[in-house]
């Protein structure tokens, strides 16, 4: 029988790969793949937060830094927005989870297993390896896991 509970995803989660490469513009910042025994409900008011540092090791100033947060199916041709695009110092609240940023869905997001979440970001400055290593987000979301032999 399927066991609904809190669930906080962070960049250290084990599923998750960090962008490894320079760039600027759009990047996928952080990529967490949902593991087969489990899924992730998205729903209007779950809470983000990001700290994202430039390819210099300083956290993004330009006012027209942004984030968003994508959906994917396992292929990554579909793909539902659930966040942003929005101004990064809209995001980088972690202290006062009532000033986070929240989710603003009209219809929860069920994320199946093997689909994806993705953390994007946007800077002029650009990120490398060290960069993302560097920065940190978290998600705070439910989560629905299998319990021995049932179906999702």
């Amino acid at each position: 029988m399927p066991k609904e509970s809190q669930f906080r995803l962070t960049d250290a989660d084990p599923n998750i790969t960090e962008d490894s490469k320079f760039g600027t513009g759009w990047r996928d910042s952080w990529k967490y793949q949902c593991p087969s025994h489990m899924r992730v409900i998205l729903r209007k008011g779950d809470r983000f937060s990001l700290h994202a540092e430039d390819s210099v090791d300083a956290e993004y100033a330009a006012p027209d830094a942004l984030v968003n947060i994508e959906v994917r199916d396992p292929s990554e041709q579909k793909k539902i927005n659930i966040y942003g695009p929005a101004n990064y110092l809209s995001s980088k609240e972690f202290q006062d989870v009532k000033k986070m940023a929240k989710l603003r869905l009209d219809v929860e997001v069920n994320v199946k297993p093997r689909d994806f979440i993705v953390m994007r970001t946007n800077d002029d400055t650009g990120m490398d390896s060290a960069s993302v290593a560097n920065s940190y987000a978290r998600l705070l979301t439910t989560k629905v896991v299998e319990l021995e032999g049932g179906k999702l």
